[in-house]
């Protein structure tokens, strides 16, 4: 019982070392897309930096039907904290609200892994997220994500 006082100091302490360690790029309003975690980091820097507005630059394979799981994740955290996700032409002023897939795989087992995903995402908690599609394809041309009011924020605290 004793040495699992200890272990999640340790895990933490790591964790901090790691990320302190680390020079990174300053926040971006504007975020180009990739499925890697460089993505994930540049995004919830990004969101932690307390922009009232951050524009996520999509590729041709993103689409309404398949978006992509790292994608996903973003949007759900912003569901999770009742806040809206919704679907708007990029031509058309009509705003529609959608169903997203539940999140596909669980977050993984290690206590690392879980951490650093419940930092990472945890930002997006204070957003809106607006995905913005071409109405013939259904490319999805960007992603907006903008503050709530401070009124209606949540703890980010994992």
């Amino acid at each position: 019982m004793k040495s699992n006082h200890i272990v999640l100091p340790v895990v933490l302490a790591i964790l901090l070392a790691a990320c302190a360690g680390r020079p990174s790029a300053p926040p971006q309003q504007k975020i180009a897309f990739m499925d890697s975690r460089i993505f994930d980091d540049e995004l919830s820097r990004s969101l932690q930096a307390g922009f009232d507005e951050v524009t996520v630059e999509t590729d041709a394979s993103v689409t309404l039907a398949a978006i992509p799981e790292r994608m996903d994740k973003w949007l759900y955290t912003v569901r999770e904290a009742d806040h809206p996700v919704v679907a708007k032409p990029s031509k058309q002023p009509l705003t529609r609200s959608i169903g997203l897939v539940a999140l596909i795989q669980a977050i993984a087992t290690g206590t690392y892994d879980w951490l650093r995903e419940s930092l990472t995402y945890s930002p997006a908690r204070n957003y809106d997220a607006t995905l913005i599609y071409d109405k013939a394809s259904g490319r999805v041309e960007k992603v907006v994500f903008r503050a709530v009011p401070k009124a209606q924020r949540v703890s980010t605290n994992p």
